[in-house]
């Protein structure tokens, strides 16, 4: 039983992780593949997110220009709820005034701007907040191992802790409400449209913007969310934005540029040999997503599912 309780709980150390890297690749692949723009200020909407939650959800001191005691205290559950919908918010301004006049521009050319923005906004939360770390104050439910009414705890699961079953959960909820938006959705058929052919799309009299415009705010919405459940999980820094976005890049080429599947197939792959390494070397933690991408990639250089369609 302690060996299946020590498996249980490694599985969902790792679909933890991975379900982190996922939120964020998601939307970086969605807005590569619907609209070939290299995004890397999505790092942004992870760093913001994280701190939003914060904000809403508890009331402490920070170590920058931000020294007093601030923030609006209503709980974990308030941020979970709020901040992936202000970070909506922000993901439609980021697509109107920084993404949407680069669409034709040279990949180079957006990669610069994008992770120009991504440095910018990571020094201005360092000044801010402070490079001090801080982690969510878990709620009553989310803390220990999972229990469950009438039954207790459930066998094999004595060693997993509720906040990982329960980011896991929610993820692959989201990951669900995603592929329904593509495949039973007036918008998610214009985008699968768009993507393929935006201009015969436009002539058959389907305007694509404002779709576009949704996707790229929907992807930033679950940035937001991963921020709120990363938070719960990892120290919260200035520097989060830049460690989960090259990652999450490389975790979109290696799945496949443009498909969910692969993404989904690439992120689950990269947190379960995350997990693996931090147990032997954690040092070598975070290297050993790159060293995954390297087999994968020589395996099947176009990705695990290479496509030209988003949500295949």
């Amino acid at each position: 039983m302690s060996l299946l309780s020590d498996a249980i709980g490694f599985l969902f150390v790792a679909l933890s992780v991975a379900s982190i890297y996922l939120l964020v690749a998601i939307g970086l692949s969605i807005v590569f593949g619907s609209l070939k723009y290299v995004n890397m200020a999505h790092g942004v909407l992870y760093l913001a997110g994280a701190y939003i939650g914060l904000l809403i959800g508890y009331d402490r001191s920070y170590g920058g220009a931000i020294d007093s005691s601030i923030g609006l205290g209503l709980g974990f559950g308030a941020a979970l709820i709020l901040t992936p919908l202000i970070v909506f918010v922000i993901g439609v301004a980021m697509e109107r005034l920084m993404a949407k006049p680069f669409y034709e521009r040279d990949m180079l050319d957006q990669l610069l701007v994008t992770f120009g923005i991504l440095i910018i906004f990571q020094e201005v939360f360092a000044i801010l907040f402070g490079r001090t770390g801080h982690i969510y104050s878990r709620p009553d439910w989310a803390t220990g191992v999972i229990s469950l009414p009438l039954v207790g705890t459930p066998p094999g699961m004595a060693t997993a802790s509720t906040i990982r079953v329960f980011v896991v959960v929610l993820t692959l909820l989201f990951l669900l409400l995603i592929f329904a938006f593509y495949r039973y959705t007036d918008y998610g058929l214009a985008v699968r449209a768009g993507t393929e052919d935006a201009e015969m799309t436009e002539m058959l009299g389907i305007r694509i913007g404002r779709p576009f415009l949704l996707i790229f705010a929907i992807g930033a919405g679950y940035a937001g969310l991963a921020g709120v459940l990363g938070g719960s999980l990892f120290n919260v820094t200035p520097q989060i934005g830049i460690e989960i976005i090259i990652p999450a890049l490389v975790i979109v080429i290696m799945g496949g540029v443009g498909s969910i599947k692969g993404t989904v197939v690439a992120a689950f792959l990269a947190g379960f040999v995350f997990a693996a390494v931090t147990q032997i070397q954690p040092d070598m933690a975070r290297a050993s997503i790159y060293a995954l991408a390297i087999v994968v990639l020589t395996i099947r250089p176009s990705g695990i599912y290479p496509t030209a369609e988003v949500g295949q």
